[in-house]
Formats: C-alpha cells, structure tokens, sequence
C-alpha cells in the first residue's frame, strides 16, 4: 500500500480551511485537506453563508477588480454602494459586542480587500445573490457572514 507524505494536513473544507491550503501550497507545501462532511454538506460556516465573505470596498470599481465577469448591465441595475473599513469595524464591534480581539480585527478589515483579490486571483469566483443579479449583501455579505 503506497502511502503519500504532506507537509500540511488541512482540517475542514471551508472558506477558511481553502485558505490555509491555498497559502500552504502557495509557499511550496504538498497539502491536503480533510473533508469529513458529505459532499452535499460540505463547506464548513461557509456553506451557511452561501460563500458569501464580509469586505471593505469604496465602490463598483473595487468590486470590479474581485468581480471581473460583472456586466454592465449588471452594474446598471444594482445599487453597489460602499462597504468602508470604517464601517466594517463598526460592524465588528458591534457583532462582537466590542469583544473582538483589536489585532485580529486590524488585520481582517484593513486586508479584507486585498484577501478578496487574492481568492479572485486564485480562481475563487465570488458568489452572487439571487439567479443573475449581484448586490449589495452579496458584495460586503452585510447579512452578517464573517
């Protein structure tokens, strides 16, 4: 029986596990990741929030750049709005009932974008509410996904 050597072993197959493994085999190392749900409950908190991932934006040109098969048609008829670092914080500490951990927290808002366009460069497709129609939640998941 062959046996195959990882130099790390992922835990759970959601958002935040594919982003371990994508870091960890972006650094050169032979990853796995470990799903123990069936396939049609997979996806770790993920799945309950639809894919959707809470981000800071100032606009239609940020989400562009996450976004890139957005059509115009689309942006002509959605409300994108912003979705501020500001705002995110605020957010933040009033979900957490100002309990966040201020480090932790620093560094989820000010590199949520970057994130984001991180996951798009790595084919990730962000998801979009309804059947063709992007929005506002769906953008900066204001729904309260983390």
């Amino acid at each position: 029986m062959a046996t195959e050597e990882f130099d790390v072993i992922v835990v759970g197959g959601g958002n935040a596990a594919f982003c371990a493994a994508l870091s960890a085999q972006e650094q050169g190392a032979r990853v796995v990741v470990l799903e123990r749900a069936p396939e049609e409950e997979s996806g770790g908190n993920t799945r309950f929030t639809a894919g959707n991932i809470r981000f800071a934006y100032r606009g239609v040109e940020d989400l562009k750049a996450i976004m890139p098969d957005l059509t115009e048609a689309e942006i002509a008829i959605t409300d994108f709005g912003t979705y501020t670092e500001d705002q995110f914080f605020d957010d933040m500490f009033r979900v957490t009932r100002n309990r966040t951990d201020p480090d932790l927290c620093e560094i989820l808002v000010r590199r949520s974008f970057e994130t984001m366009k991180w996951l798009q460069g790595k084919g990730v497709k962000s998801p979009r509410s309804g059947a063709s129609r992007p929005s506002r939640s769906t953008a900066a998941s204001s729904s309260g996904a983390a």
